[in-house]
């Protein structure tokens, strides 16, 4: 029986094995074919992704390429002057001069009678031409290749232009040539990639526009890749020649898989944006294909082996075949990173600026809406437009630093030390984050602490931006309720230099400490929850840094996790010349003062300067305090003069102010509301009855200018002999924009100036050419006007056979405001320069620089 049943066990285990090795096979077999298939859709995929974005890429530089070229053409257009008309040598000469210029291997200037003017001289070109009746009608650019007019493997690019007169016709149209050999190496194409890929571009009939050097030495022979396809290539399944044709005729993008003698590649077609043309990449399929075969035969070799082994290799090949997709996941996430690299780059860019330049936006468009409320109130839209010129300031040197973006990417930002005042930016930094600070109900204070130079010499753009930087950062992670401030302090002082510290204190989130070193990198915040909430893109810290060391300094950082952060910047400045005000003349002569002030570090740093300025004084932190020193001092025999009160230490500032005069009978005292803003100090003054206000942060002059204005000795500044140098003058005033032209008269008109206007340089040239000689006492001259720019009209000018045509003089008054655009203006014959937007300053110092370099003073010009 035991015998019986081991022969049955034997049996079994004889059918049992061979049927496991029989599906272990089939499952090797299965699983070997399920990956070849999806391998190869895999591989397909990312070729086809890869070639699509390699090809749009290509595409997006010729179209490129295409448009500097036809605005290197419009330009070669617009500048063609009359001199240039006046026979064929002066038409040849300027097309050679262009054809140099521009390094064009061939130009030409067409005549509505289909007359091709060129450097070598004029012939007939109409028949040479396909499509020129496209430019002779006006009706835009062209686009060929191949034409007679010139070479074979010639691109010819045309496009129409104002019509002139020349001869008998009119000039309608330029053309150029370019050869394809030169695009071709511009975008490439002459040269084998790595992937084994190449790229030909190709007309809708299949004929070789730009031919790659690679795919004439090794694959395609022949002048048409359609009949090199059609004759010799063969298409893998689902893929034929006939839709490959349709696909082109109906100008569609796609991807098809075929072979060309031993070459078994990948080709991807597009479609060239504004041409008749085809752009078409190949591929070597080996290339991507290698690596999924060899697995291939590898898992077939595996997949012979007892059970086990089988199961282990099953689990295996779904681990490889997993592993592969996510490496090609991550290739085909690369390159699409790449691709877009760009393209982020600019949105950040974008970003920032946006966030950067809607501020003093926001501040102009606000202090607009409030001028307009307060329309009768002349002290109060008085202030409205200096918080505005303020804003605009900010504004344009924002996009000041936009334009110079190139030279801060290459390190060539230039410092312009000068002597500024410390007081005045401060004030200013007050105004503007004041209206932030209240709005988001932050406490925002600047502590002056110790003693600080009131006048100082360095870059005052460069320290506005750090400052404005740091502060706008301190506001933007603060939440309501919470401290901001700034704090200045001298650290030490050398003979001929000053080093000054500046705190930016706030209460805000905190930084993590392994971030610390990182908020000082570019584009990176400290997390992407950061964008999310703030918004932002991460510049401001960077570019503080990059203006810190700059100047000389350094920046640093500390902060705590939820407890906020301080940035400390410390900066070299030179000592500016004494002034006979801080450093001589005091403004006390012994009063007797009161300050009144809550806040410890406002109440001590105007004490000390009062004390300075020779006053006596005393100091109350409170309202009741305040009364009673008023009474005690009354009581002595030594009432105070003057009493310097914080305009909200109090609610009742009314009551407060009117019991300080009336305790025992001191109507004498005159009080002075100090604080922040000069609005809120302007309302509450008139509502209490204050005598003077006093804007933080305080230095000597502003203490000067206040005694002035209690003792009745300021007054109005006369104007200097620059503000009155234009008085009478005739002033000829260029320029094509009515709005710029109504500004700009009606500022000369306010400084006395006699205008006459001309909407361009053309006209220009007859106003003064009309005008008696010596008539004209200035010319402000714009640049780009229709029918003669300002260049033109200088050149003009300067040629008349008249004595004052080459002394009279010419000032730019234009947006181009680039070193090259400067020195342009000066080659043309004009005398200085004037960037817009511009104050009525900006043209009397220009004017005043030209008399003074041609030997002639303020009182010659009156």
């Amino acid at each position: 029986m035991k015998t019986h049943i081991k022969k049955s066990d034997k049996r079994r285990l004889l059918v049992t094995v061979p049927a496991l090795l029989l599906i272990a096979g089939l499952l090797c077999l299965l699983a070997t074919t399920i990956y070849g298939k999806v391998s190869e859709r895999t591989v397909t995929n990312i070729s086809g992704v890869y070639l699509q974005e390699m090809t749009t890429q290509l595409s997006s530089h010729f179209q490129t390429n295409l448009d500097s070229q036809f605005s290197q053409i419009r330009t070669i257009a617009n500048a063609i002057s009359e001199n240039d008309l006046k026979d064929e040598d002066s038409l040849e000469n300027f097309l050679a001069h262009a054809q140099i210029n521009n390094a064009f291997p061939h130009i030409a200037i067409i005549s509505d009678e289909g007359i091709a003017y060129s450097p070598e001289g004029a012939a007939p070109a109409m028949s040479k031409i396909s499509g020129l009746d496209t430019l002779l009608t006006g009706s835009g650019e062209l686009v060929s290749v191949n034409e007679n007019i010139w070479e074979s493997g010639t691109i010819l690019l045309g496009t129409t232009m104002d019509p002139v007169q020349f001869q008998d016709g009119q000039l309608v149209a330029v053309i150029v040539g370019i050869h394809t050999s030169d695009i071709g190496s511009r975008l490439g194409m002459d040269s084998q990639t790595e992937t084994n890929s190449y790229t030909n571009i190709v007309t809708k009939n299949g004929d070789f526009v730009i031919k790659s050097t690679f795919s004439e030495d090794d694959i395609v022979h022949g002048s048409n890749l359609f009949t090199i396809y059609e004759q010799q290539a063969t298409f893998d399944k689902g893929y034929d020649f006939q839709s490959f044709r349709a696909a082109i005729d109906a100008g569609e993008s796609g991807l098809t898989l075929l072979s060309v003698g031993t070459h078994h590649v990948y080709l991807y077609y597009m479609p060239i944006q504004g041409t008749n043309w085809y752009m078409v990449t190949s591929m070597a399929y080996e290339t991507v294909n290698d690596q999924i075969v060899y697995l291939s035969q590898f898992m077939a070799l595996v997949g012979v082996g007892i059970f086990f082994i089988v199961l282990v290799t099953v689990l295996t090949f779904f681990f490889l075949l997993r592993r592969s997709e996510k490496r090609s996941n991550e290739l085909l996430r690369m390159e699409k990173d790449r691709a877009e690299a760009a393209n982020r780059a600019k949105s950040d860019f974008l970003s920032q600026m946006s966030h950067e330049i809607r501020t003093p936006l926001n501040g102009i468009m606000g202090m607009v809406e409030l001028g307009k409320n307060h329309i009768d109130e002349p002290d109060r839209m008085r202030n409205c437009l200096d918080k505005i010129t303020l804003s605009s300031n900010h504004l344009l040197s924002l996009i000041n630093d936009i334009l110079d973006m190139s030279k801060i990417e290459s390190g060539k930002i230039e410092l312009h030390p000068e002597r500024f005042d410390l007081g005045r930016l401060l004030r200013a930094l007050m105004t503007v984050f004041h209206v932030q600070a209240f709005a988001k109900q932050i406490d925002f204070q600047i502590f002056i602490r110790g003693e600080v130079s009131e006048y100082l010499v360095g870059d005052a753009l460069r320290l506005n931006q750090i400052l404005t930087n740091l502060l706008s950062n301190a506001m933007k992670f603060t939440p309501a309720q919470g401290h901001v401030s700034l704090n200045v302090s001298t650290l030490c002082r050398e003979e001929n230099r000053i080093w000054l510290r500046f705190e930016v204190r706030d209460s805000g989130r905190g930084i993590a400490p392994e971030n610390i070193d990182r908020v000082f990198e570019v584009f990176t915040q400290e997390n992407s929850g950061i964008v999310r909430q703030y918004g932002g893109t991460g510049l401001g810290l960077p570019i503080t840094k990059n203006f810190a060391e700059m100047m000389g300094g350094s920046i640093t950082v500390t902060s705590e996790l939820g407890a906020g952060s301080v940035f400390a910047v410390e900066l070299p400045f030179a000592c500016a010349p004494d002034d006979n005000g801080e450093n001589g003349n005091r403004c006390g002569n012994g009063q007797s003062v009161l300050i009144v002030n809550q806040v410890d570090e406002l109440r001590i740093h105007l004490a000390d300067l009062l004390e300075k300025e020779n006053f006596r004084v005393d100091a109350a932190a409170d309202a009741d305090t305040g009364l009673s020193k008023v009474h005690t001092a009354a009581q002595r025999g030594t009432p105070y003069e003057l009493c310097f009160v914080k305009w909200n230490v109090t609610g009742e500032m009314r009551q407060f102010i009117s019991k300080m005069r009336e305790k025992d009978k001191n109507p004498a005292l005159k009080v002075i509301l100090t604080g922040q803003d000069q609005d809120e100090l302007d309302d509450a003054a008139g509502l209490c009855g204050a005598e003077a206000t006093l804007c933080r942060p305080v230095f000597h002059s502003d203490l000067a200018e206040l005694m002035a204005e209690l003792t009745g000795q300021a007054q109005d500044q006369p104007k200097t002999g620059q503000s009155t140098v234009l008085a009478g003058k005739q002033v000829l005033l260029v320029e094509d924009n009515e709005i710029n032209l109504e500004i700009a008269a009606a500022l000369l008109q306010d400084i006395g100036a006699v205008i006459t206007a001309a909407p361009n340089g053309q006209e220009a040239v007859a106003r003064f050419t009309e005008a008696p000689e010596g008539f004209y006492d200035l010319i402000l001259m714009d640049i780009q006007m229709p029918v003669m720019d300002g260049y033109s009209a200088t050149q003009a000018i300067r040629a008349l056979p008249r004595p004052d045509a080459g002394t009279v003089p010419i000032i730019a008054m234009t947006a181009n405001s680039f070193r090259e655009d400067v020195q342009k203006c000066l080659d043309s014959g004009m005398n200085a320069h004037i960037a817009k937007p511009f104050v009525v300053n900006d043209i009397i110092s220009a004017y005043t620089e030209i008399l003074q370099k041609a030997g002639k003073g303020l009182s010659d010009a009156n």
